[in-house]
């Protein structure tokens, strides 16, 4: 059949172009070399097949159709990412194979099998997504099992042809046809690297397939993915990932499959390191972000569930903050697989990764989807199955009861949700919050407000971190629920005006502090408006049994008309009122005075404090309001709230007048009877300034502690979650003093967690990656810390102390992480610099050293 074209097609050509063989080649020739030129692939494509077609020798004609094999090859990839285009040039090129065999070569059987290979990726990945869908592994394993074998194959060839071709251009003279040629095979190059690419991924996913990591494709496999990237040989301790290229998409994906197949033959270590190359790279974001997700997809793949587990605790463990779509990713797999086994895999270990998804959704942020989970594997969270699970179950119900409105329903999902405040995760501020949140909603359905109160009010530091509108509104309901009781308790009304002076403080742009005056006057007064209830307590006499308590209210509202009143003079009379009945009530007091007569006199004190250093009272009643109510708070205990603003008042004041001795005498008695109120964060900056100065002037190893514990307590109190580092200064300031004297002090491990928060938050800051590293591998995050050493190693000089200190910290991790890999370094960097560097760290070095050999 193929002769019977051939004559006709000889006999066609003849009929219409009888010139020399000669002229036609010359003119082919000329013609082919300024459409190469001009790049103009396609019009090259009809000059060829027109070519073939005209009475010229088989040996030529040959050797033409092998060169339209390759401008197919090429133009083929250059639409492969558009459909029809694709097709259109398949069905000319199956025409054109059809009437000339010899036109079938390596270059266009690669991209004729491009297709065929997306089939087989796509069904193969359906099958490892999920085990049950054994239809996609049969229609991955017959289409594999055909080209594997054939794009390894035509790989192989395609390098051979290239390696000639370079050779044939080498003997041309220089000049348009040499460089022509050129271009020719730097085009087939690219398909070279595809076949390549293709044929290595084929062969892993059919040993996938075949559940065979014995099976000879996965050594055929990993030496075309090494090929493509440049790597000699499995030792990849001394592999530069700035070297690798990995900027080019394909080039990092040949890098994964080359991670996903050392997993498959058991050579974990080595994966492990693949990925932590990819990390350091140059690639893109959104795939290094990923590369946690394939090394886990390779354990899975490899069966090494043991393995999956630990590492999947460890990695989840790490988790904080809003989550990355790798991340995301991560945790969707390992419950995915968790939660749907595959055949004859342990399902009660599974189980235990499908937890660890769950878990790393909730840390992440994705509740919904946790949740969700949770449900559909119908999660037993009887016993103790820590926080998370019962804070998920317990949302769930909560949500079922908004539904239903059931009130068993509700208190089922507040025992969930109580058990789970009982039982927190200390490093998960903002998980427990929530948890609390969603607590104080059940309660305030089943109408036990002051429980909802509490757990409102617990829950908006941790909000505050991440949620700053959701934590508004959780001060908002806390004040509500105390209002619902006020309305038939008055003994509520003095918490719901303490929730709502809270609020006015900590949110003071939000809509509910702009209502927060108006809810406190109502709460004040028992009728009419606010200077209505002024004057009415105005009226009340002396001789009154309700005098003294008449004028503790009078002091209150005159306060609260003072900070709603815009005019200055009205805000000096209201302040002069306001003085008067503060004497007034002081005047009355006596030795039978009760506590809270005492108290409350205080309170009206320290008011008349604060309008004088406002300047609406002359500056002598600030000085005599604080001699009064040091002697008030004298005969209070240090519990009363009222004592602890007098510290706070007169520390103000002392520091207006500078008085140093004032300052610290009241910010050490805030500190020491008052830790956890409002005050303690002006007290504890107080302290912080003195013992800088202190140390300044002489430090000692004593000082050094005491401004440990001093800036530890500071930055607890401010935060140091990265962003909070990020958008606050102060915090920084505070985290940075932190950690500046956890080294001075050698207690890094202590503050690894505030450190490793620095490092996060300003990633490109030597000292806070030092210090993190420092830190974490004291603490014993070992693979934490190799990270920062690692990231420093690539920015600092080399030679330099610095470098050779990560060099140090960067083997004792090794050591204790992969000691193989560590001795392949240990060797590398010992031919470089024999000595080991100057001291402390030749010393590190050599103990590392002999670590290494005692492990032998």
């Amino acid at each position: 059949m193929a002769a019977a074209l051939l004559s006709a097609s000889w006999a066609a050509a003849q009929s219409y172009d009888n010139r020399p063989r000669e002229v036609l080649a010359q003119e082919f020739k000329q013609v082919d070399e300024y459409l190469s030129r001009l790049g103009m692939t396609e019009q090259r494509i009809l000059l060829s097949e027109a070519y073939v077609e005209k009475p010229i020798d088989e040996p030529t004609r040959r050797k033409t159709l092998r060169r339209l094999a390759d401008l197919y090859a090429a133009r083929l990839m250059e639409v492969s990412g558009d459909d029809d285009k694709f097709g259109s040039y398949r069905r000319r090129v199956q025409r054109l194979v059809e009437k000339y065999p010899a036109a079938n070569a390596p270059s266009l059987q690669v991209m004729l099998m491009q297709a065929d290979y997306q089939r087989a990726e796509a069904s193969a990945s359906e099958w490892i997504a999920d085990p049950s869908k054994s239809e996609a592994r049969q229609t991955a394993s017959a289409i594999l099992k055909v080209i594997a074998p054939q794009l390894t194959a035509a790989a192989k060839q395609l390098r051979q042809d290239i390696s000639r071709g370079f050779e044939e251009v080498d003997r041309m003279p220089s000049g348009p046809s040499a460089e022509a040629r050129e271009r020719e095979i730097r085009a087939l190059e690219g398909v070279a690297g595809r076949a390549s690419y293709f044929a290595a991924w084929a062969n892993y996913y059919q040993a996938v397939i075949d559940g065979d990591p014995q099976s000879p494709a996965v050594p055929e496999g990993m030496k075309l993915f090494r090929e493509l990237l440049g790597i000699e040989g499995a030792n990849y301790a001394g592999v530069d990932p700035l070297q690798l290229g990995l900027t080019v998409e394909w080039r990092a994906r040949a890098l994964i499959g080359l991670g996903l197949s050392e997993a498959l033959i058991d050579n974990i270590a080595a994966s492990r390191r693949l990925f932590e190359i990819l990390r350091q790279s140059d690639a893109s974001p959104q795939i290094i972000d990923q590369s946690d997700y394939w090394f886990i997809r390779g354990l899975l793949n490899a069966r090494k569930y043991d393995e999956a587990l630990t590492e999947s605790k460890r990695l989840v463990g790490n988790f904080q903050g809003d989550g990355s779509e790798g991340k995301i990713s991560l945790c969707a797999l390992v419950a995915q697989v968790g939660f749907h086994p595959p055949e004859g895999a342990p399902a009660d270990k599974l189980e235990q990764l499908g937890l660890v998804g769950i878990v790393g959704l909730a840390k992440l942020g994705r509740t919904g989807a946790a949740i969700q989970l949770l449900a559909e594997n119908q999660i037993d969270v009887t016993g103790d199955p820590g926080f998370y699970l019962l804070w998920l179950e317990g949302q769930r119900k909560f949500a079922a009861a908004e539904e239903s409105k059931e009130e068993r329903e509700y208190k089922e999902a507040k025992v969930l949700l109580t058990k789970a405040v009982a039982n927190p995760v200390t490093s998960d501020a903002v998980a427990l919050a929530e948890c609390q949140y969603v607590l104080g909603w059940c309660c305030y359905r089943l109408k036990q407000f002051a429980e909802a109160s509490a757990a409102f009010r617990q829950a908006i530091a941790g909000l505050k971190l991440t949620n700053p509108k959701k934590a508004v509104e959780s001060a908002w309901l806390a004040f509500v629920s105390l209002q619902s009781l006020a309305k038939e308790d008055p003994r509520f009304a003095a918490a719901a005006i303490d929730v709502l002076e809270d609020l006015k403080r900590d949110f003071p742009d939000s809509s509910y502090a702009k209502k927060a005056d108006l809810l406190i006057a109502r709460l004040q007064q028992s009728r009419g408006s606010l200077i209505d209830s002024i004057q009415q307590l105005s009226r009340i006499a002396p001789d009154d049994p309700n005098y003294l308590a008449a004028q503790y209210d009078l002091c209150v509202m005159l306060r609260q008309q003072i900070d709603q009143t815009a005019d200055k003079g009205q805000k000096s009379d209201y302040a002069q009122q306001l003085l008067t009945a503060a004497n007034v009530l002081n005047s009355k007091l006596g030795s039978n005075s009760s506590q809270t007569d005492r108290s409350r006199a205080l309170r009206t004190m320290l008011m008349t404090v604060d309008l004088a250093s406002q300047g609406l009272l002359k500056a002598e009643a600030a000085d005599s309001g604080i001699r009064r109510a040091a002697d008030l708070a004298a005969q209070l205990p240090a519990s009363d709230g009222a004592v602890a603003e007098y510290h706070h008042r007169a520390l103000l004041l002392a520091q207006q007048k500078t008085q140093e001795d004032q300052i610290l005498e009241h910010a050490d008695w805030i500190l020491a009877n008052a830790p956890n109120s409002s005050y303690a964060t002006s007290a504890l900056v107080v302290r912080a300034l003195d013992i800088d100065r202190r140390i300044q002037a002489n430090s000692t190893p004593e000082l050094r502690t005491e401004a440990f514990e001093i800036y530890r307590q500071l930055s607890q109190r401010l935060g140091y979650a990265p962003q909070t580092l990020r958008e606050k200064k102060n915090a920084r300031i505070a985290a940075s003093k932190f950690a500046e004297y956890a080294e001075l002090i050698g207690r890094r491990a202590d503050a690894a967690v505030v450190i490793s928060a620095l490092a996060e938050a300003f990633p490109d800051n030597r000292t806070y990656l030092q210090q993190a590293g420092r830190a974490s591998f004291e603490a014993g995050k070992v693979e934490i810390a190799l990270e920062h050493w690692r990231k420093l190693l690539l920015g600092l000089d080399r030679g330099s102390s610095e470098w050779f200190e990560a060099k140090s910290y960067q083997l004792a991790c090794l050591a204790k992480t992969d000691p193989d890999g560590a001795r392949k370094v240990l060797k590398q960097f010992k031919l470089l610099y024999p000595v080991g560097g100057p001291p402390p760290w030749r010393d590190k070095i050599k103990a590392v050293e002999q670590e290494l050999a005692a492990t032998k």
